[in-house]
C-alpha cells in the first residue's frame, strides 16, 4: 500500500499533530506501508499534486478536518482515490473549526472518519448525524521519551516541580494554574510551577508574560525540543493538563508512558487516558486543583504507585504498533 498523509503542520511549535503525524509515518513504514507525509504549512496544492503523481498514492489520509480536510478531498478527487480524515481536536471541539463549509464538505464526502476515543465519536455524530456508520474509533499510541537523568534543567532538587506542557494558546489555560496556585506558590517556596511550549497565539502569549511579570510565580521555559521533554517529564513531580478541551492529548500520554504522576482537568479528552485516584487524578475547579496539588505534593507512596499504574496503562493500551496496524487495517478495507 502507498499511503499519502496530509498533515497541517510541519514546523513551528510542537503541536500534538505533528507529533501524531510522525510516529504513524514512522510505525506505518515499520509494517510495511509506503508513506508520504505533506504538510499543509510547506506545500503548495500544486506542489503537492505534482508530488503526488510521482508518489500514485492508493489512499488519501488527512489529519485535522478544518485545516487538511479540504485538501484531501481535493487531491482524492483528482486522482480518484479514497480519503479518510483523523478528528484530532480543535476540528471537532472549536465550533467556528468544526463549523466551517471546508470541515463539513471534507467530513461529509470521506469515505471514513477516525475518531481517537468513543467520547469523540459520540460528540462527532450528535453535531453530524449522518456521519453515523462511518466512524471509526482508532485510539493513539505512544512511545516512552527517552531520559537524560544529568539534563535537570537547573530545578532545585529540593523544589516540587509542576510541569504544565502546553503550547500558548487560549485552549490550553495556561493562565488557569498561574492564577489558581499564586497564593500557595508564595506561601511554599519548594512548590514550583514550570510552563513549557511554544508560542501559537502571540496576543494570549502577550497576556501570559504580562501575568507572570506582575506575578513571578512560575517558570516559562518557552519552547523546549521534542527529545528533551522526557527529561523534563522525568524531573517534574507532577505533570497537569488545565485544557479546556482535549482529544486524548499527547502531553499526558507521552508523561503517563514514563510513569509521570498527571493532574489534568476533569474533561472528556482527559478522561479517555485518566482513571481518577487510579492511573492519575483529575480536578473540578479551582478549589480543587488546588486541594489535590496540595495533597499530591504531600504523598510520595502515592505518586509512585499512581506513576506505575499510569506507565503500566499505557503500555496495555496505547501501543503505537497496535495503533499503525489498527489503520493498515483500515486501509485495507477501505481499498
Amino acid at each position: 500500500m502507498r499511503i499519502a498523509l496530509i498533515s497541517p503542520y510541519s514546523r513551528g511549535p510542537v503541536r500534538g499533530n505533528i507529533i501524531t503525524v510522525r510516529r504513524i509515518a514512522r510505525f506505518l513504514d515499520s509494517a510495511g506501508v509506503a508513506t508520504i507525509d505533506l504538510a499543509a504549512d510547506d506545500c503548495s496544492i500544486s506542489e503537492m499534486q505534482w508530488r503526488l503523481a510521482e508518489f500514485k498514492p492508493d489512499l488519501i489520509h488527512g489529519f485535522h478536518a478544518r485545516h487538511c480536510g479540504a485538501i484531501a478531498k481535493q487531491l482524492a478527487e483528482q486522482l480518484h482515490i479514497p480519503y479518510l480524515i483523523t478528528i484530532t481536536g480543535s476540528d471537532l471541539h472549536d465550533s467556528l473549526q468544526r463549523n466551517h463549509p471546508d470541515t463539513v464538505s471534507a467530513i461529509v464526502k470521506a469515505h471514513v472518519i477516525v475518531c481517537f476515543h468513543t467520547s469523540d465519536a459520540g460528540r462527532l455524530t450528535g453535531f453530524f448525524p449522518g456521519l453515523r456508520g462511518k466512524i471509526v474509533v482508532v485510539p493513539q499510541g505512544v512511545e516512552p521519551l527517552p531520559l537524560d537523568q544529568s539534563d535537570s534543567f537547573g530545578f532545585d532538587h529540593e523544589s516540587f516541580v509542576l510541569l504544565l506542557p502546553a503550547a500558548l494558546r487560549p485552549v490550553k489555560c495556561v493562565e488557569f494554574p498561574i492564577r489558581s496556585l499564586s497564593e500557595l506558590l508564595l506561601r511554599d517556596q519548594t512548590l514550583q510551577l514550570v510552563i513549557a511550549g511554544g508560542v501559537i497565539d502571540m496576543d494570549y502569549a502577550a497576556s501570559i508574560r504580562t501575568m507572570l511579570n506582575d506575578t513571578p510565580v512560575a517558570t516559562w521555559l518557552g519552547e523546549v525540543p521534542h527529545e528533551r521533554m522526557g527529561s523534563l517529564y522525568g524531573r517534574a513531580d507532577l505533570v497537569l493538563n488545565c485544557s479546556r478541551s482535549e482529544s486524548m492529548p499527547n502531553s499526558l500520554m507521552e508523561a503517563m508512558a514514563i510513569g509521570r504522576p498527571v493532574l489534568a482537568a476533569d474533561i472528556p479528552g482527559n478522561r479517555s487516558l485518566v482513571q481518577n485516584g487510579k492511573n492519575g487524578w483529575l480536578y473540578d475547579g479551582e478549589a480543587d486543583f488546588r486541594r489535590l496539588v496540595v495533597q499530591i505534593s504531600e504523598n510520595e507512596i502515592a505518586r509512585e504507585e499512581v506513576g506505575r499504574h499510569a506507565k503500566e496503562y499505557m503500555a496495555a493500551h496505547f501501543s503505537p504498533q497496535t495503533e499503525a496496524r489498527n489503520y493498515v487495517s483500515l486501509y485495507r478495507k477501505l481499498l
